[in-house]
């Protein structure tokens, strides 16, 4: 076979960029990832090539000694770390077994399946398979990663699917706010766009705003910082819905706001108005730390310079305000005219024709299981969170409360697939304490992790490298791709579809699922008249398009039709239909004030170099990123007698973990900014509080803005 031909394109799921790449197979082996430059499709967005096109792939990931090669099962007590290969009829016939006496002995939904990120129909795959058994209880990380975001999105404009309008040299908006977010590095909703070309808007004139503690990157190409910038606003941690809210008081009563559109497309503006008088300038920067003349020049600056653009990450996600904090900054995009609008500069995408995951989930057949075992909220653990039920899953603090207080019922036993929350959930060590009470735990993956170390049975997956599937997450976010299985998995690995349908069968439910993988892979595609191998063969990705004019407002798909300021739906639900400051000040204040204990505030960041928490076994990551790090301000550190390069521990009422100091003269001097996804001793949710508050929409905790203290290991 000539070189050319050994070239094999495919789409990188390791962050949500999915970039497309190259693979270079030879004899049956992946020898050199490289960035796609030719298909057209998108790329280059990555800034470590995360995806293996250096050293995650290559002997990284595919290749690793340490990968799982075959079903294993417990020997000794758990936790131990004995384990005994055994054949997979064996292994799904003790999972079948079990879970089917769990649930007639306790009722299905004592069992419940913990899920991550979805990167291919896995996801999907495992939401059927709770409906098919009948357990309500699915867990996974939208308590804090895009589940507010999205529903602040949909009771405001009525999708979940509103984006910068892309790219940005087609429209060139005139301010960019990067909020909370640090695209150049981890991500966000302006990730690639920003990273790839923000120096392009820079040199039209567009003025950059970025609002966080930190000095992030801005510009890969000239290397700008927050700190080079029009402006740098260094928030409080969890203070974002304060600032969003002290940004609309100057936006109304500055009257900036777009006149013609808040008239004919807005619902609720009366209400904004008086809430807006409830508070001062003052109180805004006396609790965000941003002084109010920056907070009043940023608030002009964006409502009178459209197109305008507010990119933001889950920062603002991880707070007890997160929802009205995100639907405060909606509003604010919306009564400036800068969504869906020919002149704004987000727009509404609407996903292409394929079988949507919700029908996938609970449509057809399902509909029965459904009826037998509905979704409802007095089945659920965490039902009164209503919007959290409406995204089909519970909220990750209440996992290791439903074991360890048995309320409102206890968990018996776990489907782990694809997760670590060990690592990932908060408060790690109850989390641990819950797992090791459970009767059955089992855990799918490609790599032991703390999370398997405590299973009963772990199941060895293939990475999407190694199996046909397809991409459609982020479903309401945009396109639908294939996945080609470009080499085969090591020892006897299955793809994580094969792994819940064979259980499926296993376990009497082989009605509601499928022959083999494929016949899943061509139902999802049914709606664009194409199987599976044609879709591979002729199309490969259909990108979402975009929902608006370019010469007039087209409307919105919200019950009104308009952009809800006031959100009769958030208060049928028992929600306040619109952000309240006083509401939005509780991840301020009570237990989130400093103390003189615990003077500063923790925040937390990720490692570009990873993914989440995974990959911290790689030894070739490890050379290049070897340790968690903590950043603290240069004069702080000083005072409390620590330099550059320490051992130090953070501490929080809840304990203490182990992080390695930076210093840095820029971030804001009474913040501490650690390493989030580290294993052992250095794992930053060991100390985060998993108790109440909760965020009341969506369950999420406080994760942000936590008082905490510095001082040297010892």
């Amino acid at each position: 076979m000539s070189e050319i031909k050994t070239w094999k394109q495919y789409f990188c799921a390791i962050c949500m960029a999915h970039c497309s790449a190259l693979a270079k197979v030879e004899d049956g082996m992946i020898t050199e990832l490289i960035e796609d430059t030719i298909s057209g499709f998108p790329a280059n967005y990555c800034p470590k090539h995360k995806g293996g096109l250096h050293v995650t792939g290559v002997g990284g990931i595919l290749r690793n000694r340490e990968r799982l090669q075959y079903p294993l099962k417990r020997e000794g007590k758990r936790g131990e770390g004995k384990w005994k290969r055994t054949s997979w009829d064996e292994a799904l016939n003790i999972v079948a077994e079990k879970l089917k006496e769990i649930k007639e002995k306790y009722g299905p939904e004592h069992v419940a399946i913990l899920l991550d990120e979805p990167k291919g129909l896995e996801f999907a795959f495992a939401q059927r398979f709770a409906t098919a058994y009948g357990t309500p209880n699915v867990f996974t990380p939208g308590t804090y990663c895009g589940v507010p975001t999205y529903q602040a999105n949909y009771f405001t404009f009525g999708s979940q699917t509103i984006q910068v309008r892309k790219p940005i040299y087609y429209y060139y908006p005139r301010v960019i706010i990067i909020w909370g977010s640090n695209p150049i590095h981890t991500g966000g909703t302006l990730n690639g766009l920003l990273r790839r070309d923000i120096h392009l808007a820079m040199d039209r004139g567009c003025k950059i705003v970025v609002i966080d503690p930190k000095n992030i990157d801005v510009d890969p190409h000239t290397g700008k910082r927050a700190s080079d910038v029009d402006y740098w606003l260094k928030l409080r941690p969890a203070s974002d819905g304060i600032l969003a809210m002290g940004m609309l008081k100057i936006v109304v009563e500055e009257e900036l706001y777009d006149k013609d559109f808040v008239v004919k497309w807005t619902v609720g503006f009366e209400k904004l108005k008086e809430e807006i008088k409830k508070f001062t300038l003052e109180d805004v920067e006396k609790l965000t730390w941003v002084p109010k003349q920056q907070i009043r020049e940023v608030a002009r600056l964006y409502a009178t310079n459209k197109p305008g653009v507010i990119g933001f990450g889950n920062a603002l996600e991880q707070t007890v305000t997160a929802f009205q904090t995100c639907r405060a900054i909606a509003i604010l995009r919306g009564i400036t005219g800068n969504v869906n609008t020919p002149d704004g500069g987000e727009v509404d995408y609407e996903p292409p024709t394929f079988t949507r995951a919700g029908s996938f989930i609970f449509g057809g057949k399902m509909k029965e299981k459904l009826q037998e075992f509905p979704r409802s909220p007095e089945r659920t653990i965490g039902g009164e969170f209503k919007v959290a039920l409406r995204s089909a899953y519970v909220p990750t603090p209440l996992f290791a409360k439903s074991i360890l207080e048995e309320k409102p019922y206890p968990l018996k036993a776990v489907l782990v697939l694809g997760s670590n929350p060990l690592i990932t959930y908060p408060d790690s060590n109850e989390v641990y304490k819950a797992f090791m009470k459970l009767d059955f735990v089992v855990v799918i993956d490609i790599f032991h992790t703390p999370t398997t170390a405590l299973a009963d049975i772990v199941l060895p997956a293939a990475t999407l490298l190694e199996r046909e599937d397809l991409g459609y997450w982020p479903a309401g976010l945009g396109a639908i791709k294939v996945y080609p299985k470009l080499v085969e998995p090591p020892g006897e690995a299955w793809s994580d579809l094969k792994i819940i349908n064979e259980l499926a069968k296993k376990m009497g439910l082989g009605e509601y699922f499928f022959e083999n993988e494929h016949e899943a892979l061509d139902l999802m595609l049914k709606p664009t008249n194409l199987t599976y191998k044609e879709f591979a063969e002729k199309v490969r990705l259909i990108p979402p398009k975009p929902l608006y004019d370019p010469f007039k407002v087209i409307g919105y798909r919200t019950p009104s039709g308009k952009v809800e300021i006031y959100s009769k739906q958030l208060e049928e639900f028992g929600f306040s239909p619109i952000p309240r400051f006083e509401e939005l000040t509780k991840s301020v204040s009570g237990s989130f004030e400093p103390t003189e204990e615990y003077p500063l505030l923790l925040t937390n960041g990720k490692d570009e170099l990873y993914r989440l928490s995974s990959f911290r076994n790689l030894r070739k990551l490890r050379v290049v990123s070897p340790h968690p790090i903590v950043w603290l301000n240069t004069e702080t550190a000083e005072k409390l007698g620590l330099k550059n390069g320490d051992w130090v521990y953070i501490e929080t009422k809840k304990g203490r973990v182990k992080q390695k100091l930076v210093t840095d003269p820029y971030i804001h001097p009474k913040v501490v900014l650690a390493s989030f996804g580290y294993w052992g001793e250095f794992n930053l949710n060991q100390i985060i509080d998993g108790n109440p508050p909760y965020e009341p929409v969506s369950g999420s905790p406080q994760l942000k803005g936590i008082p905490c203290r510095v001082y040297k290991a010892t």
